[in-house]
């Protein structure tokens, strides 16, 4: 029998672990010939989270717990669930369909994608059409976020594509196989291609309780992270710019020599000399920036560290 595993991401979830588990239960009860097991991965969360989801294991007979000893972050908590659905299945037929635990991911949605899967899809996204939660003005900074990002990124991620998904096996293991610290899955499945991907539109509600724990330094450091683990067109750009700006030193210089001699005018040039040392030194500052980044993450990717540490808890 064919098997999804449900991996929900939960961090400081309290008041929505209850009832997402009801709805899911709920619906996914009518599906046949195929059965599931909840996975909820606590990514350090500071609340009642992890006393909740003890008491929901009581009650339901499918529901394993991966404890992470800290906040690692919502790429390494889907991580870290996926790893945990590869190492349980080596042979069966299986699929991982990831949600978030706050009930913008529709339950209803979820049945719908493994329907898809049961059917024949291997890869199954969703498309956000509108998220009731967000105003006009997060929906006009996230337009502006991809249209930069895809704008300097080698690899094109589609906007308004959450992580709500299902992978088949194959995709899971190809996913697995993706050895990197810095990860963001949106990027790591356009690497590997989304030719034959089957996509689902659907509209997010509002949160159920509680509120977002994307603040404005997690977005910054989301978007810095999905140029830089996927692209070196910004090393390529400073480069550019530093020309550019070896360029316009040489014309700048050669028109102040041009006006002095023509003009007879004695000149002591201190403002012009501040100005030009002010400008290529704030250049070598944000090009020494730049390459900062990609060393940085060079160095902790040669570390070789492991990626999250974990207790896994099922129902006894």
């Amino acid at each position: 029998m064919k098997k999804v595993y449900i991996i929900i991401s939960t961090y400081n979830e309290e008041g929505n672990v209850g009832i997402l588990t009801q709805s899911l239960e709920e619906n996914l009860n009518a599906i046949k010939n195929c059965s599931y097991e909840l996975v909820f991965v606590n990514d350090g969360s500071k609340d009642q989270t992890l006393v909740k989801l003890l008491d929901l294991q009581k009650i339901y007979q499918n529901i394993t717990i991966i404890n992470q000893s800290k906040n690692f972050g919502h790429e390494l908590a889907m991580t870290a669930g996926m790893n945990y659905a590869a190492e349980q299945n080596f042979e069966d037929e299986y699929a991982v369909l990831f949600m978030d635990a706050d009930m913008q991911h529709p339950p209803e949605v979820a049945v719908e994608l493994i329907r898809l899967w049961l059917a024949g899809e291997s890869l199954i996204l969703t498309k956000r059409t509108d998220n009731l939660d967000k105003g006009f003005r997060y929906k006009m900074m996230g337009n502006l976020y991809y249209w930069i990002l895809n704008g300097i990124s080698d690899v094109k991620i589609p906007r308004n594509m959450p992580d709500f998904r299902l992978l088949d096996k194959k995709y899971v293991l190809w996913m697995s196989s993706l050895n990197e610290h810095d990860r963001m899955f949106r990027g790591m499945l356009s690497l590997i291609g989304l030719t034959n991907a089957k996509i689902v539109d659907f509209e997010a509600p509002k949160r159920f309780a509680g509120k977002s724990n994307y603040n404005f330094f997690n977005l910054y450091k989301l978007a810095i992270d999905s140029v830089i683990q996927f692209s070196v067109k910004p090393l390529r750009i400073a480069s550019f710019i530093g020309f550019l700006g070896c360029v316009f030193s040489f014309i700048f210089l050669t028109v102040s020599v041009y006006i002095n001699f023509t003009n007879n005018e004695p000149r002591n040039g201190f403002l012009t000399l501040l100005c030009i040392t002010v400008f290529f030194s704030s250049l070598t500052i944000l090009f020494l920036g730049v390459i900062g980044e990609y060393i940085g993450r060079i160095h902790i990717q040669v570390k070789n560290r492991p990626l999250y540490f974990n207790d896994v808890i099922k129902k006894k």
